[in-house]
């Protein structure tokens, strides 16, 4: 009789490579879960409103044309303004103008004041910025574009609030020709949306509380930034 062949003994390794890595695959999602949750429940992680997805091409008040594409990686404060508001939009600029002392030294950080009002020339812009002490500045552009660009990125990306057309009746000046969102939107160096403070708020309290909010969103955010700094894509 043929005996039957001899059995081949196991190798330890098929036996324990499986093992292994199932042990590592259960550590790895152990601490993604731990990170998920430090994440989770800190209570300072200022919320993701949104996030800005597309380039821009736009004009800066010094008659170069810029991209938000050379800001990726950055944190971003946005302002929407005009250069012939009666109302809020210089209160606005005088206090960014506080906020950019502050911070301006930042090398990750780049603040942004568009124009709603597509006749503002680059003229009309630096002449509204140095009247209120802004002076040229590489991390503070002051833009205009093509007006249903600017309005579509500020609504639907940036998270502002539509224009609307000042009732000829309840107009200060015949410039007072908009109804815009005067608050200020912080965006983190991946492009998402973070908050919008509404640092104009009547309510001295609520414009404290805001102003205070804006700062500590800002430390949180230029910190994160740190340590996790924006990589393009198939960057190594």
């Amino acid at each position: 009789m043929n005996e039957p062949p001899a059995k081949t003994p196991l190798h330890p390794l098929s036996i324990w490579a499986p093992i292994i890595i199932a042990v590592l695959g259960i550590v790895v999602f152990y601490n993604y879960l731990i990170y998920r949750s430090r994440i989770d429940n800190d209570v300072n992680r200022p919320p993701i409103l949104g996030r800005l997805e597309k380039d821009l091409e736009l004009t800066e008040r010094s008659g170069k044309k810029v991209h938000l594409e050379e800001l990726k990686g950055k944190v971003l404060v946005i302002s929407w303004v005009f250069t012939r508001c009666p109302r809020g939009c210089a209160a606005v600029i005088a206090k960014l103008k506080k906020l950019h002392g502050e911070f301006g030294n930042e090398p990750n950080l780049h603040f942004l004041s568009f124009t709603l009002d597509a006749e503002d020339t680059p003229e009309m812009m630096k002449k509204f910025a140095t009247t209120l002490g802004i002076a040229d500045d590489a991390n503070w552009w002051f833009l205009n574009g093509e007006k249903e660009a600017v309005r579509k990125f500020m609504t639907s990306q940036a998270q502002f609030r539509p224009v609307q057309d000042m009732p000829e009746k309840d107009r200060l000046s015949p410039d007072d020709k908009y109804i815009h969102d005067l608050r200020v939107a912080v965006i983190d160096h991946l492009g998402h949306v973070r908050g919008l403070a509404d640092i104009l708020n009547p309510d001295p309290e609520f414009a404290k509380f805001w102003d205070e909010k804006l700062r500590k969103d800002l430390r949180y955010l230029l910190n994160e930034q740190k340590k996790t700094p924006y990589k393009a894509p198939g960057a190594k």
